[in-house]
C-alpha cells in the first residue's frame, strides 16, 4: 500500500523591518519551522538577511525549514541613503515617511513573487 503524500504547510513571516519586529518574528519562525510538515519563509531585504542571518544558519545547516526571502530594497527611489533598509538605520527621523514608502513598495514587490 502506498503512503499517502503529506502535504506541507508553508508559512509566510513579514516583519517590518526594524530589530523589535524582526528578531521575535526570526524566533517565531524557529519555533513554527520544528513542527511536522512546516515550511517558514521570512520575507527580508538583503542588508537584513546578512544582519540577522547568523542567527538563523545553524538551524538551516542542521536542516531546519526555514529560509529568508529576500527582496530588494528601494532606498534611493524614496529618497534615502544606501543601506538604510531598516528603521534603525535611518539617520534621522526626518526620513520615517520616506522609509514608509519604501516598505510600501516591498508590497508590490513580494507579490511579484508569488504571480504565475
Amino acid at each position: 500500500m502506498a503512503s499517502e503524500p503529506v502535504n506541507q504547510l508553508h508559512i509566510l513571516l513579514i516583519p517590518y523591518l526594524a530589530p523589535g519586529h524582526t528578531i521575535p518574528m526570526i524566533d517565531m519562525a524557529k519555533l513554527l519551522a520544528q513542527r511536522p510538515n512546516v515550511m517558514v519563509t521570512i520575507v527580508t531585504t538583503p542588508l537584513n538577511a546578512i544582519r540577522y542571518g547568523s542567527t538563523l544558519q545553524q538551524h538551516i545547516e542542521s536542516g531546519l525549514p526555514v529560509r529568508f526571502l529576500e527582496l530588494p530594497f528601494p532606498a534611493t527611489e524614496n529618497g534615502l541613503p544606501e543601506g538604510c533598509e531598516s528603521l534603525d538605520a535611518l539617520p534621522g527621523l526626518h526620513l520615517v515617511t520616506n522609509f514608509t514608502a519604501a516598505v510600501d513598495m516591498l508590497e508590490q514587490r513580494l507579490e511579484q513573487c508569488f504571480d504565475c
